[in-house]
């Protein structure tokens, strides 16, 4: 979809008909079974990484695993696009529906069948993949309910329609993690949590078996966040902690610690529900808003729109600031549930954190944002956000370093907030910086930049992890620095 001055010779009736009137009412229903399906997406994302990790996925695997949904967005949300042009919005976006109902309760299944279980001869890792190629792919049609918002909405009121979107996403971010603090134990991941005095009572440790684990413990965090220990030593001391602490345990408090601590199916389950709602509601309330005859063009990635690009200096600084930012937040977000696992929280505060961070997204866009960009401009606010941003991943670095979880909570604003002012900045400069005939190319590459900076991001992460747990974290820092650089050397009169 593409910006209405990239569209066609607006003086042919048959080919651009001119937009209906914006129905309020066809807005309500995409804006629901978008919200509504957006939630199934945050209730499995805070999980993902953990998930993978107990199932014994190596780094470079587990960047392959939290890399494959947006590779496969970035793969076939030009050809729904494509697709929903020619037969219409609402049957590409219910089989979208129906693909995320499907791969989100495989996604459960799959989790249910432990590190032992098989399903059709292939253990859980093989179906954790086919799930989540599976959802990126049928979640890529989120782009097509941007399409149907543009068939439904005049060119005046484009703008409101999109922002439906963008708000979807911060409901789903937010309130998705919070529906996830209901389906799992609140018990942590790793037996050290039961030195804490609430744990120690439920499972009725002795004080004999106390002191035997805080020795233990004491021991393994001597070296755990060594910046020289490998990540296959790493796991292996860390695998000795667990099986001596579990050692220490009677059979009953063992038995009923491996039961409380084993990853949940329900949030798969669930996220399946959901999306099987948003079918239903779309199935019985979603009219069709592609009208015979209309011809919209796509922002797709070119090679003449990379040529264009390349050839503008400006251009080529906001691209090269978008793939930095998107990379670093991309990193920061896919290893951010290693990070809070290693600073001992169990499931359900992890889905805390992620809601805390939707909470503050969507504050940050919907008021801060909002308000500041027209007073200070688009090159002031974007320069500030990745000055923030790259505070803010450093304090998170900090926090893995000195094992404090209330810096995690001061700082991940800084974070949020940062990247909240940089995203709409660098999007409205690489518009205005585009002539109103190239609107369409120029943006369409800027998408493709930051999709494939999702894709390489957890990636790229993930095998850093293998390296150190706190190593994404600095990393997407210095990157960050790189980015005020590039930022900086804008145009100041750019915006």
């Amino acid at each position: 979809m593409t910006n209405p001055a990239s569209s066609t010779d607006s003086s042919d009736p048959i080919k651009n008909p001119s937009p209906p009137a914006p129905s309020k009412a066809a807005l309500g229903i995409i804006f629901l079974t978008v919200v509504i399906d957006l939630l199934g997406f945050g209730i499995v994302l805070p999980l993902l990484a953990r998930y993978a990790e107990y199932f014994g996925l190596s780094g470079p695997m587990l960047g392959l695993l939290l890399a494959s949904f947006s590779a496969m967005q970035f793969l076939f949300a030009p050809l729904w696009g494509r697709l929903s042009d020619r037969i219409g919005r609402r049957p590409v976006l219910l089989i979208g529906l129906a693909g995320s109902t499907f791969f989100y309760s495989l996604f459960g299944y799959a989790t249910s069948l432990g590190t032992e279980g098989t399903l059709l001869g292939l253990s859980a890792i093989p179906w954790l993949f086919i799930g989540r190629i599976g959802a990126g792919i049928a979640g890529a049609t989120i782009a097509t309910s941007q399409a149907y918002i543009a068939d439904v909405t005049s060119s005046k009121d484009r703008g409101k329609g999109m922002a439906l979107v963008g708000a979807a996403f911060g409901i789903g971010f937010t309130f998705g993690p919070l529906l996830g603090t209901a389906l799992v134990s609140d018990t942590p991941d790793n037996p050290t949590a039961l030195l804490q005095p609430a744990w120690a009572e439920k499972f009725a440790l002795t004080e004999v078996q106390r002191s035997a684990f805080q020795k233990r413990i004491e021991d393994y965090n001597q070296t755990r966040l060594r910046d020289d220990l490998p990540y296959a030593e790493r796991r292996a001391l860390k695998r000795g902690r667990d099986t001596d602490l579990l050692a220490l345990l009677d059979d009953s408090q063992r038995k009923s610690f491996r039961e409380a601590s084993a990853p949940a199916a329900s949030p798969g389950y669930l996220a399946g529900i959901l999306s099987g709602v948003a079918l239903l509601l779309a199935c019985l309330k979603l009219p069709e808003s592609l009208r015979p005859g209309t011809v919209r063009s796509h922002g797709d990635f070119s090679l003449a729109a990379l040529r264009q690009a390349l050839s503008r200096p400006g251009i080529v600084h906001l691209l090269g600031a978008s793939f930095l930012t998107t990379f670093a937040f991309a990193q920061f977000e896919s290893m951010l549930s290693l990070l809070t696992d290693a600073l001992g929280m169990g499931d359900r505060e992890n889905y805390l954190v992620f809601a805390y961070i939707g909470f503050i997204l969507t504050l940050a866009q919907g008021l801060l944002v909002r308000r500041l960009l027209p007073r200070f401009g688009e090159y002031r606010m974007g320069l500030a956000g990745t000055i923030l941003m790259a505070i803010g991943l450093v304090g998170i670095a900090l926090c893995g370093q000195m094992d404090s979880r209330g810096l995690l909570y001061a700082v991940l604003p800084i974070v949020v907030i940062g990247f909240s002012c940089l995203t709409p900045s660098l999007q409205s400069l690489l518009s205005r910086m585009s002539g109103a005939d190239e609107q369409g190319g120029i943006l369409g590459l800027g998408q493709s930049v930051s999709a494939l900076a999702r894709i390489l991001g957890p990636g790229i992460g993930a095998t850093l992890y293998d390296v150190n747990v706190l190593a994404p974290f600095w990393f997407a820092a210095v990157l960050m620095l790189f980015g005020i650089a590039v930022v900086a050397l804008l145009p100041r009169n750019a915006s």
